[in-house]
């Protein structure tokens, strides 16, 4: 049941309206409307689309988001009409479900400024990364450059193809030590790393074991210097695991000067569970060949490389409303939110004594995450510790680890900041 309060903030901002109808006879958004802002300093509001227990201090949403009003009332409309009548919807109405389909790769075009036939539709993040790298074109004799800080999701995927084919998979560190990684090195040491066989450069934009925020356009202007004497089978196709900062830094695709973006929206961006995203450089990609049939129209890229079979449509359908949301928040308000609270809560953790900041403090290198440590704390218990005073963390020990993790976001405040280091200080 959604509150008066809840009500009268959802059509006061118009979230759901006129212009952003959810009513199940039709559940297509004008997408030549710009949607009016959100008061972007009343986060308090914001907070109250969420069935969130704020009983909690939830600073692990990157994991995995709750579905907020407009998200839920859009799956719930879609979920509808297709238990009501599901041959009727799924096949007969074909041309309605490419429509749902087209919808939200319009609102997904519209957040980073590309044509919808750039936006395949995926499950995850994690199926994105098995679309690109295992079907990026390689001839004998060429490599795939990454680094030793990816998720395991990328290192799965390259292992997997070099178990199929030998293909070569070389991984460089881009720093030592994150809190005091440099713009100039990270871009240095790939500059030197590339070498004439490299044909691909996997980079993830934001490092989910330190929190290192990579300068990916400048990355992507190195590339393209280095592609300027490159023939078209040798270019080196730049592709970026933007999940960590997709939903938080205000970037457009064209500035990102990639190939291909791979992202779900199920975690900053409050898309619906089991939902993501793969942008291209072009509605027309030879780069790739496909992971699998689609049931869409195949006509470009994003219809192509959409994944076939049956899916749970509702979600998917219903992902257009996290862009929209978050278009109608601004993304430059969001930016300047996230940062300003992690900014806060790393100005926190300096005052206690025995904390190492492992996140760089700077915001040109860091996102929405602020990873920590203790000296003589186990990291795991020091979550659990957290977690047990209704702080919600979580601890990894990959690449920078073993550390803390905390994401302050859009649902967070500062006085649940000021919660949590009241707890760390009684135990340093």
């Amino acid at each position: 049941m959604i509150t008066t309060s809840r009500r009268e903030f959802i059509k006061a901002t118009g979230l759901i309206g006129a212009g952003l109808s959810l009513g199940t006879s039709s559940l297509q958004a004008s997408t030549n409307s710009v949607p009016t802002a959100v008061p972007v300093n009343d986060w308090e509001k914001f907070r109250q689309l969420f069935p969130l227990d704020f009983n909690y201090a939830h600073f692990a949403n990157f994991l995995v988001t709750a579905h907020c009003e407009p998200i839920r009332a859009a799956i719930d409309a879609h979920r509808a009409r297709l238990d009501r009548n599901p041959a009727l919807a799924m096949d007969y109405d074909r041309q309605e479900v490419w429509q749902h389909e087209h919808e939200v790769r319009t609102q997904a075009a519209r957040y980073l400024n590309v044509l919808p036939g750039q936006i395949a539709l995926t499950g995850s993040t994690t199926e994105g990364l098995s679309i690109v790298y295992s079907g990026v074109r390689l001839k004998p004799g060429q490599e795939i450059l990454t680094t030793v800080h990816e998720h395991y999701s990328t290192r799965y995927a390259l292992q997997y193809r070099t178990q199929r084919e030998g293909a070569v998979v070389r991984k460089i560190s881009l720093f030592q030590t994150p809190h005091e990684a440099s713009e100039d090195q990270i871009l240095d040491t790939i500059s030197r790393s590339i070498r004439p066989e490299t044909r691909v450069l996997g980079m993830t934009w934001v490092h989910s074991g330190s929190g290192v925020k990579l300068p990916i356009g400048k990355i992507g202007e190195l590339v393209r210097e280095k592609n300027k004497d490159r023939a078209d089978d040798e270019r080196i196709i730049y592709c970026v695991d933007g999940v960590h900062g997709f939903g938080v830094e205000n970037l457009s695709f064209p500035e990102m000067n990639c190939d291909y973006f791979i992202s779900g929206t199920h975690k900053w961006m409050f898309g619906p569970r089991g939902t993501g995203i793969i942008c291209a450089a072009s509605e027309n990609s030879n780069d790739l060949i496909p992971f699998s049939a689609t049931f869409s129209e195949a006509k470009n890229f994003g219809t192509t490389f959409t994944p076939g079979g049956y899916h749970s449509f509702e979600y998917r359908w219903a992902a257009s409303k996290a862009f929209e949301l978050h278009l109608q928040l601004g993304k430059a308000a969001v930016q300047s939110r996230i940062h300003e609270l992690n900014d806060y809560l790393k100005q926190q953790l300096k005052t206690l004594k025995g904390v190492e900041l492992v996140t760089p403090t700077s915001s040109a290198l860091s996102a929405g995450f602020t990873f920590f440590r203790i000296t003589g704390q186990d990291d795991e218990q020091l979550a659990a510790y957290l977690n047990q005073n209704r702080i919600m963390v979580d601890s990894v020990s990959r690449d920078a680890g073993p550390v803390v993790r905390m994401a302050p976001g859009l649902l967070n405040t500062e006085a649940e900041v000021d919660r949590a280091i009241q707890l760390l200080a009684k135990k340093v």
